[in-house]
């Protein structure tokens, strides 16, 4: 396992530190970017004011300059000094006035693209005698340009606070949670290692059981079976019955072992995962068991074209067992009936296996998928108690659930489900 192992769900306290950095990071961002715009406006405000004031002084002091040489009738003074004042006030674009009939006394302008204008009227009076209207535009895109430097330096310091900011809460959440975290994952590493190691105890216990076992246990089936055959004669009734016994036990055990197997064999290894009819499937173990018991009337109804993605050879446990439980616990029904079909709940499918058989007590159903437990005597109906254990099993290995419901005397049916996600098979092994 490694750090990009991880997920949210397998560490949700993790990511939750996470959110909150991220959010609290957010949330001062947007403070900072508000105080930022209100120290903006302020500035814009204050030299705007400034500008207006500067302007409504110069129209003043122009009209102070006019007022005298209107008054002896001196346009071309008037005039002459409108042109100096454009000519020595390279920021003004416009300066004209306007007799007090509305006619054009005199204009200067600038050309320009700027969109930052500002302009201000000024009425030039004498003793409420109305001489001359003035009207002054200037250019302001220097201020413009030095309040837009102001604001993308804040908006840097900004930046640059929550960035110190994240880095101290990123070096904070190290220390509360990846510490933390990375000492999980090396106990998870060493779990590992541990679980390797009794993986292959339990292998060496399993070919332990597969040779050391059977060794003995087919002596004591050969040693039966010469006492018969040898001792016939001898034995009275009561003797045979004992040796057959011994026979029937050996043969017992010897499937217990390659049950046990089975289920140890289950247990590891990958998941080939591929396209399975199970449909399909079920036709063939049900064809296999009517030719093995050809005598069996059963109805059997298989729905067609119930298709999972799953492991072929384990899907294939799944259904020899499930369908063999229901073709062996319907033996002794006389209308026997077998049904394989699928159903949608919850917006997934859902396959189940039912039968009209013996079925059992529903308060027992917590016990029959454990290995070796079993809800009927072996004089009624033969097995071991590891089948339902196995299927369960490669169940849950496939993502999937299982779950019985039976009343006894009156079949049972088994539900499960299979996880077709694919984005999670790599973490199925």
């Amino acid at each position: 396992m490694n750090k990009a192992d991880i997920t949210e769900n397998e560490y949700p306290e993790v990511f939750s530190y996470r959110r909150v950095i991220v959010a609290m990071l957010a949330i001062l961002l947007l403070i900072l970017a508000l105080v930022d715009y209100v120290l903006v406006n302020q500035h814009r405000r204050t030299h705007m004011n400034e500008l207006e004031t500067q302007l409504n002084y110069q129209l003043r002091a122009a009209a102070t300059f006019m007022t005298e040489p209107l008054l002896r009738n001196q346009f071309a003074d008037v005039e002459q000094f409108m042109e100096y004042w454009f000519t020595h006030h390279e920021d003004v674009l416009l300066f004209e006035a306007y007799s007090p009939t509305g006619h054009l006394f005199s204009r200067f302008e600038r050309k320009t693209t700027s969109p930052y204008v500002i302009a201000r009227n000024h009425e030039v009076t004498y003793q409420d005698r109305h001489l001359l209207s003035l009207t002054l535009s200037k250019d302001y895109s220097k201020t413009e340009t030095m309040i837009q430097q102001i604001r993308n330096r804040l908006l840097l310091a900004s930046l640059g606070i929550t960035a110190v900011l994240g880095l101290m809460l990123w070096l904070s959440f190290r220390r509360l949670a990846i510490a933390p975290l990375e000492q999980e994952i090396h106990k998870r590493r060493q779990a590992q290692r541990e679980l390797g190691a009794t993986n292959r105890e339990l292998d060496a216990f399993a070919y332990s059981i597969s040779h050391d076992l059977r060794a003995p246990l087919r002596g004591i089936d050969g040693f039966s079976q010469a006492l018969v055959e040898d001792y016939h004669e001898v034995l009275d009734d009561t003797g045979r019955d004992y040796i057959r016994r011994i026979r029937g036990g050996c043969v017992r055990m010897g499937k217990l072992i390659d049950d046990m197997l089975q289920l140890s064999r289950l247990s590891r290894g990958e998941i080939n995962w591929s396209r399975v009819d199970l449909s399909a499937m079920a036709e063939t173990i049900i064809d296999e068991l009517k030719k093995a018991s050809p005598e069996r009337q059963v109805r059997v109804n298989i729905q067609p074209g119930i298709q999972v993605s799953g492991d072929p050879v384990l899907l294939r446990a799944v259904m020899d067992n499930l369908l063999g439980n229901a073709w062996k616990f319907t033996g002794k029904t006389p209308e026997a009936e077998i049904t394989f079909g699928a159903e949608n709940q919850d917006g997934g499918q859902t396959c189940f296996v039912r039968d009209n058989g013996a079925g059992f007590d529903i308060n027992y159903a917590d016990k029959i998928f454990t290995a070796f437990q079993r809800l009927h005597s072996p004089n009624d109906f033969e097995g071991s108690g590891i089948g339902l254990a196995t299927v369960q099993r490669i169940i849950h290995r496939h993502g999937g659930m299982i779950w019985a419901e039976a009343e006894e005397g009156r079949g049972a049916s088994f539900y499960f489900t299979l996880d077709d996600d694919e984005s999670k098979r790599g973490n199925k092994r």
